[in-house]
């Protein structure tokens, strides 16, 4: 991996605390930030500053511990993984700034238009860093904590694209994330971050089958299962046509997009199933037991705003209407008294609202404007 780097992983949920354990298990250099206050867990964890994984994926390691002093974290820190809802990247990014240098990588996991978030703030900070920022359009798996020091893994993805900006530094990105997760889970370049953040499976996976289901999930917010319960072969159907939209978008923005149902059989195995219902019922699945989302989780208020909004943006600015997404942010709008489309990534928030299409195209690979 071109010498010994250390890495630091921004985010202490069970996808972050599933990070610092594999990177650990690898014997490299790795420290926890956890955005807020330390729990009595997290004391815990600092003692042992030992982690592991149990499941499809069982290993552990040495870490170097956990803290909520961005300064410690950033000290001497190669590679940043940031492991957090969408929600969280504003403010994490603005403590991360101030300690970025020229030849580091921040891998955003998953992306989320938070790339084009973190350059925009880089931007307006005065901060002239040459750092490569990568983006997944996904987690490298489904999993839970289940003790303090530990994380389930419930079932892992064979395969995730990974795009970088500006791109020259994309194959320096895979070659250490595929050391990071060697063995275990494949990353293969993606032709940029735009191609990444129109890739993720939760725009189509999430908001909808919630929105047809609103009055059971409110009823049974902790027994309603999101994907055996919510998605039905109607809304399975509803779901594919939106997925439909979202590709023919990418073809107007000159991306090679994967349909849903290309991913699902890429990330859990392949099968002849040829719906997402038929998909979820399936061998492959990992997603049986999921419950526990209400109506107000981070599927609507994670996925509509920061994934759905900026793809149903820069897709008008491609010339491309998209009625199905723009019904659904309407729909969670109304539902939640909150003007999504308002409040998440606008174009303006990234700093592409002045661009035009090509420019924009241009900027998620190089992260330059000629």
């Amino acid at each position: 991996m071109g010498g010994l780097k250390k890495f630091a992983v921004l985010g202490s949920g069970n996808g972050g605390m599933a990070f610092a354990a594999q990177i650990a298990a690898k014997g490299y250099p790795v420290v926890m930030f956890k955005p807020r206050d330390m729990t009595e867990d997290f004391i815990k964890l600092n003692e042992t500053r030992e982690m592991f994984l149990e499941g499809d994926i069982t290993c552990g390691g040495k870490i170097l511990g956990v803290t909520n002093d961005m300064a410690e974290v950033a000290r001497g820190t190669d590679v940043f993984f940031v492991v957090l809802p969408s929600f969280a990247h504003e403010l994490v990014f603005e403590k991360l700034i101030p300690f970025l240098r020229d030849g580091q990588h921040v891998v955003i996991v998953p992306g989320n238009f938070g790339g084009f978030l973190l350059k925009k703030m880089m931007a307006d900070a005065g901060c002239e860093a040459d750092v490569a920022v990568s983006e997944t359009s996904s987690l490298p798996y489904a999993c839970r904590t289940a003790r303090f020091d530990t994380v389930m893994v419930y079932k892992k993805k064979f395969r995730l694209k990974l795009g970088t900006c500006p791109v020259s530094k994309n194959e320096e990105a895979l070659n250490i994330i595929n050391d990071c997760f060697g063995g275990y889970i494949e990353f293969f370049p993606a032709s940029s971050i735009l191609e990444m953040d129109f890739d993720n499976v939760n725009y189509t996976l999430h908001p909808m089958p919630v929105l047809l289901n609103y009055g059971d999930i409110e009823k049974n917010p902790k027994t309603f299962r999101h994907y055996m319960d919510g998605i039905t072969p109607l809304v399975s159907e509803k779901m594919m046509q939106m997925d439909s939209e979202r590709l023919a978008a990418g073809k107007k923005l000159g991306l090679e997009l994967m349909p849903i149902m290309d991913q699902l059989k890429m990330y859990y195995g392949h099968n002849s199933t040829e719906t997402i219902y038929e998909y979820a019922n399936s061998p492959e699945s990992p997603y049986k037991d999921i419950v526990g989302h209400g109506v107000r989780s981070r599927y609507l208020t994670e996925d509509v705003p920061f994934s759905m909004v900026p793809c149903k943006f820069i897709g008008e600015k491609a010339g491309y209407p998209m009625p199905v997404v723009d019904l659904v942010i309407r729909m969670a709008s109304f539902l939640h008294d909150t003007d999504y489309a308002a409040q998440g990534h606008t174009l303006e928030k990234l700093g592409l609202d002045k661009m035009t299409l090509e420019e924009l195209k241009e900027y998620a690979k190089t992260g330059k404007v000629s």
